[in-house]
């Protein structure tokens, strides 16, 4: 998302806006339905995202993308466009 339309978005729907784009990713139809809902349950629910993902809309979406991406490291992701083929 560009960097003037993120800083516009309410930072408060950065956890919703980024579950629903990597829903549509073709790493997230790669996981089983267990995986996907133990990432959307850490994302609602874990107190570690409650205090670690703060700042502007555009920061937390950063920090989503690290837990995604260490997710899908924990899951045998490595940057392979083949991964789970």
């Amino acid at each position: 998302m560009e960097e003037n339309m993120m800083n516009m978005v309410n930072k408060e729907t950065a956890i919703k806006d980024y579950l629903a784009m990597i829903k549509q990713s073709w790493t997230w139809s790669k996981l089983t339905e267990e995986e996907k809902e133990c990432f959307e349950t850490f994302l609602a629910s874990h107190p570690m995202v409650e205090s670690g993902v703060r700042g502007n809309y555009s920061q937390r979406w950063t920090i989503l993308d690290a837990i995604y991406h260490a997710f899908l490291l924990g899951c045998g992701y490595r940057n392979r466009v083949d991964w789970r083929d």
